[in-house]
């Protein structure tokens, strides 16, 4: 009985451990042989995301406004547009216009979120989407940051 349930709870708690394969025992498997979906981000992060964001961010710098982009220690990449005309004061980058790719390692997907108006008023925040690493590229994160563009135009 308690064989059963220990492998019941080994099976249960092997998304959080890694894979195990049948064929060596149960042990886990080589770190060559499960996905390696923070170090696909990672690579996705310094290819693709920040390239796109700096091409779009230089494109809205020639035309006034201010442009940051950020990465936290949990993986996240951010741009934070500062709209022409508007005073940044003593407000931290975030509280502008923010578009982010979000890592999730758990589900193996990179979550898109935005929040295209100020924090105190009434916004369209929130989930913008959610892919896959293999579709993320160049033409995908800039049709986002168009669309999340056009949509803060009148901030």
């Amino acid at each position: 009985m308690a064989e059963h349930l220990n492998s019941k709870l080994g099976n249960a708690l092997d998304p959080f451990t890694g894979k195990r394969d049948a064929g060596t025992g149960g042990k886990l498997q080589s770190k060559a042989a499960v996905d390696d979906f923070p170090g696909d981000f990672a690579k996705l992060k310094l290819s693709v995301i920040r390239p796109a964001f700096e091409t779009v961010g230089n494109m809205l710098k020639e035309r006034g406004h201010e442009i940051n982009i950020s990465e936290d220690a949990g993986g996240k990449i951010s741009i934070h547009i500062v709209p022409a005309g508007a005073k940044k004061s003593i407000h931290p980058y975030d509280w502008f216009p923010t578009l982010s790719f979000i890592g999730a390692p758990f589900t193996r997907t990179i979550g898109l979120h935005g929040r295209n108006a100020r924090r105190n008023s009434e916004s369209a925040s929130g989930p913008r989407g959610e892919y896959r690493p293999s579709q993320v590229n160049k033409e995908i994160v800039e049709k986002e940051l168009m669309k999340f563009v056009a949509e803060i135009a009148n901030w």
